[in-house]
């Protein structure tokens, strides 16, 4: 089973759509084909941006997904993230390379193409693979995961 950590930007749009790619990826943690770890700081920005753009019933949604998938929570240090991937991504988001890099994930996904699909990641080397939820839909259904 592949071990997966989401953006906050997955989280906000299963909530907000039961039927894009993001859900997929929520139904498929849900039948345990994947593996998921989140932080506390991915999820507090997924709740606060829910909180701020949203009405309730999408912030339900969300708190019953959380419910459901019930993340594994791994501990990150925000001046360990930064040292780490400063270099190569915005503050914000060596946060979520740096909570993907400590539970030792196969994928990261996001729907962030503008701060993860670089060049600069790319470069970078890191010991798991940056895809967005149709990335890693088409990779199930092709049979390349275990």
């Amino acid at each position: 089973m592949s071990k997966v950590f989401l953006d906050a930007n997955i989280y906000f749009t299963a909530s907000r759509s039961p039927a894009g790619g993001s859900s997929v990826i929520c139904e498929l943690i849900n039948r345990r084909k994947l593996t998921l770890f989140a932080t506390r700081q991915v999820l507090k920005e997924a709740k606060r941006n829910l909180g701020e753009k949203e009405d309730l019933k999408v912030n339900l949604r969300f708190y019953d997904l959380l419910n459901t998938l019930k993340p594994k929570i791994v501990h990150i240090i925000k001046q360990e993230a930064e040292e780490n991937f400063i270099k190569i991504i915005n503050q914000k988001d060596c946060l979520v390379l740096e909570g993907a890099k400590k539970a030792k994930v196969r994928f990261l996904v996001t729907l962030d193409k503008k701060d993860f699909f670089t060049k600069a990641i790319k470069e970078a080397k890191l010991p798991f693979e940056i895809v967005t939820p149709g990335e890693l839909i088409k990779k199930l259904a092709k049979g390349k995961l275990p």
